[in-house]
């Protein structure tokens, strides 16, 4: 079955073309034009969206970066209570850290802070104050009475050095204690130097040597020259050792310590006895009576010698005093 030319015609001419005009090319209309819009609308919003973007990073590098950052002041050599108001009007804050010895600033002033000088901190934000202890010094601790070992742990314990132990005599200190120090206690150092330890020998012995038959003067003198004591226990007679000198010593010889004693029996010399009358006595009465007094007697005859048995004079003579066992000569007439 065929179409009807109407309708057919209807078919194809739903939209009337209009004709071109001559030397023009033919334009396309609907969807060409709608897609040109479009692309002119894009680009500036996209310039915009761009521009904000980057406006947006540039303030956050210039806010995370720089703004929110402040410089830390220098508070070097401040004491704590500058430190803090020079930090706090920079708007930070401060507190104080470790202190730390130092050579080169007193006592109670900054050494340095954390930030450093011309560091970065956060607005608000805390800076640490290391303060000075001064110089770092110790003194010398009294050790006196200590063993050497205990003399070093002390030593040790004060960060100073244990240099070496020299020993010494003491009277008082018993032997293996330090005595003293060099330098002495007290004595202010800096941290490992060195100190020496003087150590007790315990006392110091003493020789003796024996002086029988010596002057006990010359005796006493040499033996509390080196600090004994001399004593004499007792005096006596002696025909063999001159009066004044030692006949005995206790100890005779050894080794002793100071203060103690040395014994001496000295010698009175020879025993005198005084001569008696014995003139006009019997040889053998005057004999009995010069032998009972320790004499000896011997008898020679006398220039008027008569036999006569009597006692005419003597020599020593009555009345002195000669040492006892001498001998007595008798005179007879």
């Amino acid at each position: 079955m065929r179409a009807a030319p109407g309708a057919a015609a209807a078919a194809t001419t739903t939209r009337p073309v209009r004709p071109t005009p001559p030397g023009r090319a033919p334009s396309r209309v609907g969807p060409v034009a709608t897609t040109a819009r479009r692309r002119s609308v894009r680009g500036p919003v996209a310039l915009v969206l761009a521009v904000l973007l980057l406006g947006g990073v540039a303030a956050g590098a210039w806010w995370f970066g720089w703004e929110r950052w402040t410089t830390t002041p220098g508070v070097l050599n401040l004491d704590e209570a500058a430190a803090t108001a020079e930090l706090e009007d920079a708007g930070l804050q401060a507190e104080a850290g470790d202190p730390a010895y130092s050579e080169n600033v007193a006592a109670g002033l900054v050494i340095s802070t954390d930030p450093e000088p011309g560091g970065r901190v956060l607005d608000g934000g805390v800076v640490t104050l290391v303060l000075s202890l001064g110089p770092e010094r110790y003194d010398v601790p009294d050790l006196a009475g200590q063993s050497e070992d205990q003399a070093q742990d002390a030593l040790a314990a004060t960060n100073l050095d244990f240099g070496e132990s020299r020993g010494r005599w003491s009277e008082t200190v018993p032997e293996g204690q330090v005595i003293r120090t060099l330098p002495k206690a007290g004595t202010t150092l800096k941290p490992g130097a060195t100190v020496d330890l003087v150590l007790s020998r315990g006392r110091k012995p003493i020789e003796v040597r024996d002086f029988t038959g010596q002057s006990f003067e010359a005796a006493r003198t040499a033996l509390e020259k080196r600090r004994l004591q001399v004593a004499v226990s007792s005096e006596q007679y002696s025909d063999t050792v001159a009066e004044g000198d030692v006949i005995a010593q206790d100890p005779a010889s050894g080794t002793l310590f100071r203060g103690d004693t040395v014994s001496f029996v000295v010698s009175l010399g020879p025993e005198l006895v005084e001569v008696p009358r014995v003139r006009a006595m019997g040889v053998e009465a005057a004999t009995e009576l010069l032998e009972g007094l320790g004499f000896e007697v011997e008898t020679e005859r006398s220039d008027t010698y008569l036999g006569l048995g009597f006692v005419s004079s003597s020599d020593p003579g009555q009345g002195e005093e000669v040492p006892k066992g001498s001998t007595i000569t008798l005179f007879l007439v």
